[in-house]
């Protein structure tokens, strides 16, 4: 996904980006989505010369989204069943309670360890400058 954005501030290679609104994006009358567009931190990977006012292109890797759903959703959920199973396992006499109790705990530390690998790669899941616009 690429968007056009403006430089509102440069943070050594982290540049802070307001996103050019869409002409739909007028009729929506959503104010947390313009907010959040207004000061995105992009990477600028490729060291280009950019100056506050710049504005710039940039894009968000599919991969890196798939990563980020990866650790924060996907993993969790897959858990989820694992725990359920387990608990089944180790407790089959008695009721659901314990299979569904597994699955939280399962569900709930993964999701955790899932939030802390993605803070430690943020920067890496940034979006990038891909070039200056003239």
């Amino acid at each position: 996904m690429r968007e056009t954005g403006t430089i509102k501030a440069i943070e050594g290679r982290i540049v802070r980006v307001a996103i050019a609104m869409h002409e739909g994006c007028e009729s929506c009358h959503n104010g947390a989505c313009k907010a959040s567009r207004s000061d995105l931190k992009v990477l600028n990977a490729k060291s280009l010369e950019l100056a506050e006012g710049d504005t710039v292109e940039i894009e968000v890797s599919g991969t890196e989204q798939a990563k980020g759903a990866f650790w924060v959703l996907g993993l969790p959920l897959f858990a989820l069943f694992i725990g359920y199973g387990l608990g089944r396992l180790l407790f089959p006499s008695t009721s659901e309670a314990p299979a569904v109790a597994s699955a939280g705990i399962f569900f709930l530390l993964t999701l955790a360890i899932g939030v802390i690998v993605q803070k430690g790669r943020a920067q890496d899941s940034y979006p990038v400058v891909i070039r200056r616009c003239d």
